[in-house]
């Protein structure tokens, strides 16, 4: 049964791997933006309804050290029943592009619940100083995180090494300041009301793939700078200069080509 799908980065025979789960909390962000579009966005792959069913399970706000690994054992219960669902409904002639329906099969997801839930109880027994804190500032991290969709689909996985630069600059360099923290609050409202938009449009059309791709190649090479930033001022000052440089490649430069264009036909 764990066979129905090819294992990627992000899943394997029998459920979400690391990566996989990585990519959920990438994701969130936009999940909770566009909803139940965000399978069609994704084109209804298995890895975005397995992360569909645990962004609704309980077990995403659980925040202890053993986090990752819990998720990765709930995955492979919902990718059995996800396989067990698109076989019943490919009998039925009916096509699969939603998350398994809990209330669908309330006993099979009862018991297995039942058990997770009982190891997770276990576990908690054994953490006697919990930080209330730091469990609210985790929550809000894996909140703040999300997708790199344009540069995702303009390189075509999240793999590439320029959305690897993207996430490593927005983890390491701006979440982990006051004040990239804040910008990142603000750009990503900004960012996902338009970004889905744009990806889906790269999918669709290679030629205009290729054309965002020329466009955004000068910003992915300033924006590398700030993997210098090591501290609240550098992030001010190396962000400041990031946006100083882009303002001039993207709005400076062409008002000035225009300019002269438009002097020389004089």
């Amino acid at each position: 049964m764990g066979s129905a799908y090819a294992q990627t980065p992000f899943r394997d025979t029998s459920g979400l791997t690391l990566n996989g789960i990585e990519w959920c909390e990438e994701n969130y962000q936009l999940y909770t933006f566009i909803g139940n579009d965000f399978f069609e966005h994704h084109q209804h792959s298995i890895e975005s309804r397995l992360c569909g069913n645990l962004y609704n399970d309980d077990l995403w706000l659980y925040s202890e050290h053993d986090r990752y690994q819990k998720l990765i054992e709930q995955s492979r219960m919902y990718y059995n029943l996800e396989i067990q669902e698109s076989l019943d409904e490919a009998k039925k002639g009916i096509v699969d592009t939603k998350p398994v329906n809990m209330e669908e099969i309330p006993q099979e997801v009862a018991q297995q619940q039942k058990e997770l839930e009982k190891s997770i109880v276990e576990s908690k027994s054994n953490e006697i100083n919990i930080n209330v804190q730091e469990t609210e500032e985790t929550e809000i991290d894996n909140l703040e995180g999300g997708g790199c969709l344009i540069a995702t689909a303009t390189y075509g996985s999240e793999m590439a090494p320029q959305v690897q630069l993207l996430r490593e600059i927005r983890d390491n360099q701006l979440m982990n300041t006051d004040s990239g923290a804040s910008f990142m609050d603000g750009f990503n409202q900004w960012y996902y009301s338009f970004s889905p938009y744009i990806a889906d449009m790269e999918r669709e059309n290679p030629t205009f793939k290729e054309m965002v791709k020329i466009g955004i190649t000068p910003l992915l090479s300033s924006l590398s700078i700030m993997s210098y930033a090591e501290s609240e001022s550098d992030v001010i000052s190396y962000g400041i200069g990031v946006i100083l440089i882009n303002l001039g490649m993207y709005v400076a430069a062409p008002v000035m080509i225009g300019y002269k264009i438009k002097y020389c036909r004089i």
